[in-house]
């Protein structure tokens, strides 16, 4: 499927299972404990979803609202995953960030996924993250 039928909405009325199920399908953890109360701290959001309504992509901004924000969870369902999907969803971040006057953003990723956010428009440098 084509990327043009996944439509990305910012902030989206969405169920705690639906992304708890999305981030099963990639293989993290449901992270079951964490939603829907997470979903009250994050900044922003951004669903991407398929022409029958179901979740297909999403991602969390977390923000100080004024200068810098920070991409996270940025997840593609498998079935969807090279389709330009990923890189869609990014850009729609991108752009309701800078839309708010914001110029940096920052975001964490695992080694191999490197080239993935250098297509995005990131510049690789060095960064770490701190996992319990």
């Amino acid at each position: 499927m084509p990327t043009d039928s996944v439509t990305f909405t910012i902030n989206p009325a969405i169920a705690a299972r639906a992304i708890i199920d999305l981030r099963a399908a990639v293989g993290w953890g449901g992270l079951e404990a964490d939603y829907p109360a997470a979903l009250a701290g994050y900044w922003a959001t951004v669903g991407g979803f398929d022409p029958a309504g179901e979740l297909v992509a999403w991602c969390a901004i977390l923000s100080d609202g004024v200068r810098h924000a920070v991409l996270i969870d940025v997840i593609v369902h498998p079935r969807r995953q090279r389709q330009g999907v990923g890189r869609a969803l990014v850009a729609r971040a991108i752009a309701h960030i800078h839309a708010h006057g914001i110029t940096v953003i920052h975001v964490d990723f695992r080694p191999e996924r490197a080239a993935f956010y250098e297509r995005c428009g990131f510049r690789i440098g060095l960064s770490g993250i701190y996992e319990a």
